[in-house]
């Protein structure tokens, strides 16, 4: 995530599967991050950070193995101008946990995958990989409203969220998606089901208005998803009323093949006060994530092919790609 801009100096912040929370210069004028915060014992994976803006702070959310850490930015600021070591630790101003899992007794914890926040009414949601599915705790009092999505709230599949999104301004509108490759619609404020999508059903009932993306010998015009075959989504972002959502398809339920040749993706975009399919792209590589570029207008992904893929944020067309050094993209 990149941090406000201010005195003209922009961070890019970004955490690790080792619990550190890196903060580098955004000029790029040195490889090595400024800082390493040690957020959390080696042991625990991060897996989100983002800035949010509330009560005159501007805050920093990490979320992971934990659960979600809040920090004040200005005190990794702070840190930075009195630099004497390049580690160091700071303590969170709040900690928000899921509920204890039977996997705690085992030393799994249940982790916090992607959080969102609604400056509205000043709620923070966290889409977590236990049958609570999405959390929402109040930012003002720290404390837990209730939890929507999963299992334990009638909804038998996709207790695993890889995603959440909060469009307050829509009549409270959050969005969840995870593995059961589905983008639920939910009334924040009620915590409440609106409507469930399942995407590949959607894809292939508006066939007219989805495209395929040949980018390898073999890859033609014939659907990709057979019978049996397992769909998640990974990633979604909105310009406006309209919204983008990516992600993967895989034959059985192996996660390492994930990474490999043969796994599919998609790319699809909705009107949002409608919820209507608007169009769709069936691509040779799976996508972990996707964000709205305003600079750009356009939508960006990146997947399991080493490569950022730019989408026309109004057709949903795939418009270029850009090599990567890495190959698996976040």
């Amino acid at each position: 995530a990149f941090s406000p801009t201010l005195s003209g100096k922009t961070y890019l912040v970004a955490c690790t599967s080792n619990g550190l929370i890196c903060v580098w210069d955004s000029t790029g004028a040195s490889t090595e991050p400024i800082i390493r915060v040690e957020a959390t014992t080696a042991d625990k994976v991060l897996y989100d950070v983002q800035f949010i803006e509330s009560s005159g702070d501007t805050l920093l959310v990490v979320s992971g193995d934990p659960g979600i850490l809040l920090y004040k930015w200005s005190a990794f600021l702070n840190a930075m101008d009195n630099l004497i070591d390049g580690n160091i630790v700071l303590e969170p101003i709040a900690k928000f946990k899921p509920h204890p899992s039977p996997s705690d007794a085992f030393g799994e914890p249940v982790e916090i995958n992607c959080t969102s926040y609604s400056a509205v009414d000043n709620m923070l949601y966290g889409g977590a990989g236990d049958a609570f599915g999405c959390y929402q705790w109040d930012l003002r009092s720290e404390k837990l409203v209730g939890t929507f999505g999963g299992a334990e709230n009638n909804r038998c599949s996709g207790d695993y969220l890889h995603d959440v999104m909060s469009i307050p301004n829509n009549n409270h509108l959050v969005l969840t998606a995870g593995e059961d490759g589905a983008i639920t619609f939910w009334d924040g404020k009620e915590r409440k089901l609106i409507e469930t999508m399942n995407v590949q059903t959607t894809m292939n009932t508006n066939k007219q208005s989805v495209s395929w993306q040949v980018q390898n010998k073999g890859f033609g015009s014939t659907q990709q998803w057979s019978n049996g075959s397992n769909l998640w989504v990974s990633s979604m972002d909105n310009k406006g009323d309209w919204l983008a959502a990516v992600g993967g398809s895989e034959s059985g339920n192996n996660m390492s093949l994930r990474s490999g040749p043969n796994t599919a993706g998609f790319m699809a975009t909705w009107h949002l006060p409608t919820r209507t399919f608007n169009s769709g792209s069936v691509t040779r590589e799976s996508y972990n994530a996707i964000t709205y570029n305003q600079n750009l207008d356009s939508f960006v992904s990146g997947g399991n092919n080493g490569r950022l893929t730019f989408w026309d944020s109004a057709t949903g067309e795939c418009t270029g790609r850009s090599g990567c050094t890495p190959s698996m993209i976040y």
